[in-house]
């Protein structure tokens, strides 16, 4: 879905969002809809800018960094976006983003892709590194058992043998 600057009007524009669909895309993780998105948004244009302000949800499936298992991840973000352009410069008119423009997207043309729009500020809300709970155990290093379900056999302390020998020196 694309919205065309040039209509929106006055009071602004309201759109609302609506996907079943996994419309993520591959962003290098296994991440999948449990929940459809829904999001409201409001664009605002003004001489010079376009500000966007939404309101994005769902529930996520998210593998856990630690013990790899799937569990549920509910996103419920509040995000503000400023557009500033169409941008028509050249590569020679090229200069460094001061501290006001960081927080800017600029346009390339006359319109703001909302499904794009959407999908990056759900990949902002992820964590980097995702946990099924705070206490989870991960794997065990030597057998891969999920530390979680049990106690492996493994003997408790040992190391890699490559390292005893450095082991020594302690």
């Amino acid at each position: 879905m694309f919205v065309d600057i040039t209509r929106i009007p006055v009071e602004g524009l309201d759109v609302r969002f609506h996907e079943a669909e996994n419309f993520l895309g591959s962003s290098g993780e296994a991440i999948r809809l449990l929940q459809p998105v829904e999001a409201t948004l409001h664009f605002l244009r003004t001489p010079a800018e376009v500000w966007v302000r939404g309101q994005v949800s769902s529930v996520l499936q998210l593998n856990c960094s630690r013990c790899s298992e799937p569990f549920s991840f509910p996103v419920h973000e509040d995000f503000a976006v400023r557009y500033r352009g169409p941008f028509t410069g050249g590569a020679e008119e090229e200069h460094a983003l001061d501290v006001e423009e960081l927080d800017v997207d600029f346009l390339h043309e006359d319109l703001i892709n909302v499904d794009e729009l959407i999908r990056e500020n759900i990949l902002l809300a992820l964590p980097v590194k995702p946990l099924c709970h705070e206490g989870c155990r991960g794997l065990c290093p030597q057998c891969g058992m999920n530390l979680n379900e049990g106690t492996c056999r493994c003997p408790s302390g040992s190391s890699d043998p490559r390292w005893r020998s450095l082991e020594r020196l302690l």
